[in-house]
């Protein structure tokens, strides 16, 4: 029975008594006045305590200018944080209660109430407003006055092109001096060098093969080789045509395009370049009639089609001038 009677009255007993709570300056301001809201509560050692925490408003309406650190107060047994607020709108304002955490359990403040309205003068104030001199005429709006820029007015409003200019003039000149500069010994006209004309590295080609007599060894691939090399460059350079990566019957078109495209030119290139490649890839043996009347072919095609030679003329008209 004494048992019973002790939990009885042990449990009527509180654990601790948190003292929270939220404290406003004042619960009537004008719009746009400042005030001070004080959030605090007790605290106890070895206690973790979290604080309510707002972004920009504490309500919508009420506004957060600025916040403290939370502090201790009263001996370091309170903690506290202070807010300045304000609000502009003219409403009474329901603060609802702030929560605090302490070891993970949430505890309530109490409420408040904040009225704002806007400023309205009372009699007391209007009273010492001065009416006795209403003598005073009314005058016109004054035109604009058409003041000058001073010279300090036109430095500070035009100074980022002033020297954006005089970078510019510096510029200017250090290029100009610094081209005058190299180009003082070189002349300002020069004769360019005279083009080689296709027909004429294509001519010594062919001759140089003709003497080394490759066309009458037993091994005649390196002979039409070389020939058809020859030509299909010389076709290249002279007609703009890519002889070089194109197959016969594609130059043999592209050439019967060309002013030289006679039926006795078209015949001669076409079996020179057929017979060169049956030779290098079907291994065709032709006789040395046959080769000796390729080489005639190449050295007819290349007469017939090389450009006028008209450099020496130039070359003499150029030295007269």
């Amino acid at each position: 029975m004494r048992v019973l009677i002790l939990v009885f009255f042990s449990s009527l007993i509180p654990l601790k008594i948190f003292s929270q709570a939220a404290v406003l300056e004042k619960n009537n301001i004008t719009v746009g006045d400042q005030i001070q809201l004080h959030v605090q509560i007790d605290k106890s050692k070895g206690e973790k305590i979290e604080f309510p925490v707002f972004e920009n408003n504490i309500i919508d309406g009420i506004e957060i200018i600025k916040r403290s650190e939370i502090f201790e107060t009263d001996n370091q047994t309170r903690l506290r944080q202070t807010y300045t607020i304000t609000s502009f709108e003219d409403s009474l304002f329901l603060i609802k209660p702030f929560i605090f955490k302490v070891d993970g359990k949430e505890i309530s403040t109490n409420t408040l109430q904040l009225k704002v309205t806007y400023y309205k003068p009372d009699s007391a104030f209007i009273s010492k407003i001065d009416t006795s001199n209403n003598q005073i005429p009314i005058a016109d709006i004054k035109p604009v006055m058409n003041t000058p820029m001073t010279f300090n007015e036109f430095i500070k409003r035009f100074w980022m092109y002033i020297i954006g200019v005089i970078v510019l003039v510096i510029l200017f000149f250090v290029i100009r001096y610094y081209l005058r500069k190299i180009k003082k010994d070189e002349p300002i006209f020069f004769k360019p060098e005279p083009r080689i004309p296709a027909h004429i590295p294509a001519l010594e080609k062919l001759n140089q093969l003709k003497e080394k007599q490759v066309h009458k060894q037993s091994n005649l691939k390196p002979f039409y080789t070389e020939l058809s090399t020859i030509i299909r460059t010389y076709i290249e350079n002279r007609f703009d045509i890519p002889a070089l990566e194109s197959v016969t019957t594609e130059i043999i078109d592209e050439f019967d395009k060309t002013q030289y495209a006679v039926p006795e030119m078209i015949s001669k290139v076409k079996d020179l370049l057929s017979l060169s490649d049956m030779v290098k890839f079907a291994k065709d043996k032709p006789d040395s009639y046959k080769n000796e009347l390729m080489i005639e072919y190449a050295f007819s095609f290349i007469n017939f089609t090389k450009e006028a030679e008209i450099i020496e003329e130039q070359t003499k008209t150029e030295n007269e001038i």
